[in-house]
C-alpha cells in the first residue's frame, strides 16, 4: 500500500522550493537596481524590506539555501558600492533633526543617528488640477548606525506641510524614503 504522506511530502518540498526560489529572484532583482539607483535600495516588497533590514527574519520564512545565497550576493554587492557613496552637505534643521531621531528610533531601534541635512533644493509643491496647492515637501538626508552592523545607513526623508487655503500648516514628523549603505566616515 502506498502511503499518502509521501505525495503530500513531496509536493511540500516543491512549494518549499518554489518559495525559496521566489525570494532569492526579488533579491537578485534588487541587487540589479542598486548601483542604478547611486546604492539607494528601493525596499518596495515585503521580501526587499527583510533582505535589508531584518535578514533573520526573511531567512526564518524562506529557510532554503538558494535565499541565504541570495543575501549573501546583495550583501557583497552592498559592500562594493559603499565606498562610492558620502553623506551630502546640506543645512541643518533642528526642528526636522528631532523628528528624523524619532522616526529612527521607532522603525530602526539601537540606530545611533550621526547627522542629518537638508536638501538645499525649493520645496516641492504638489498642486490640484486646477493650480491650486494641496501641500509642500523638502527632502533631507540622515545618517545612522545600527550596532550590528560595520557600515552606515543613509536614508532619504521628506518633510509635508499640507496647504490649508491660508497657508502652509507645519507637520509633526517626517517620512524615511530609501536607504543605502555607506562608510560612515564619508
Amino acid at each position: 500500500m502506498i502511503s499518502r504522506c509521501a505525495p503530500l511530502a513531496a509536493t511540500a518540498a516543491l512549494l518549499l522550493a518554489a518559495r525559496g526560489d521566489f525570494a532569492a529572484t526579488q533579491i537578485d532583482k534588487l541587487i540589479s537596481k542598486i548601483e542604478q539607483r547611486e546604492g539607494f535600495i528601493p525596499a518596495d516588497t515585503t521580501v526587499e524590506k527583510e533582505a535589508i533590514f531584518d535578514r533573520a527574519k526573511l531567512l526564518s520564512r524562506f529557510p532554503d539555501p538558494s535565499t541565504s545565497s541570495a543575501l549573501d550576493r546583495l550583501q557583497k554587492e552592498i559592500d562594493l558600492l559603499a565606498p562610492r557613496w558620502s553623506f551630502p552637505k546640506g543645512s541643518k534643521d533642528a526642528r526636522l533633526d528631532g523628528f528624523v531621531r524619532i522616526v529612527v528610533e521607532r522603525w530602526h531601534p539601537g540606530g545611533n543617528v550621526m547627522k542629518s541635512v537638508m536638501d538645499d533644493e525649493a520645496w516641492h509643491i504638489t498642486k490640484n488640477k486646477l493650480g491650486i496647492p494641496l501641500e509642500r515637501s523638502r527632502r533631507g538626508f540622515v545618517l545612522y548606525k545600527m550596532p550590528s552592523e560595520s557600515l552606515c545607513r543613509q536614508h532619504t526623508f521628506r518633510y509635508f506641510e499640507k496647504f490649508d487655503g491660508t497657508g502652509y500648516q507645519p507637520s509633526n514628523g517626517v517620512r524615511l524614503d530609501y536607504a543605502r549603505f555607506q562608510s560612515c566616515s564619508k
